[in-house]
């Protein structure tokens, strides 16, 4: 019986896909666009910015170290809470031919988050801690967001 409503699930999913293709590569390339804008951004930033996203980053971190007092619960709360809100203005937005390119610059837009944020973890952090850093902080998390962010604006469009 569980087998039976996956298997529709996937199938709906693959149809639903296989439906809106040139929709989801679409989407999925602004939002790759914003990943590499916001590596760009980092690499050709000049010595006294990069200097500056340096001190920060690397004062957060040895915050974090020194409290050590990290609540899992609010942050798991406010992550939840902000991404469900965005689902919802993205949901919202995609409703009015107005909205949708709102939606492709938002999608763009978390793209380039991501890509700075990368960035800035790798030349704070060095290659091997950064690497690590990013698989440890951003990969679950973004396992799930990025598929939901993007099959949102895909449904919208």
């Amino acid at each position: 019986m569980k087998k039976n409503k996956k298997n529709i699930i996937k199938n709906i999913v693959l149809q639903h896909i296989l439906n809106n293709k040139k929709e989801y590569i679409i989407i999925t390339l602004m939002f790759i666009i914003g990943i590499f804008l916001g590596v760009f951004f980092v690499n050709n930033l000049d010595e006294s910015k990069i200097e500056e996203v340096t001190k920060y980053f690397s004062s957060s971190i040895n915050e974090l170290k020194q409290n050590g007092n990290i609540q899992s619960m609010t942050i798991l709360k406010d992550s939840i809470t902000k991404n469900v809100a965005l689902a919802i203005i993205l949901w919202f937005l995609g409703t009015t031919i107005i909205g949708i390119p709102i939606v492709i610059g938002i999608i763009t837009y978390r793209g380039f988050c991501l890509g700075y944020t990368i960035s800035t973890s790798i030349l704070t952090l060095g290659n091997t801690k950064g690497t690590t850093f990013i698989l440890s902080s951003l990969l679950l998390h973004n396992i799930f967001f990025i598929p939901a962010i993007i099959a949102i604006g895909v449904s919208r469009i």
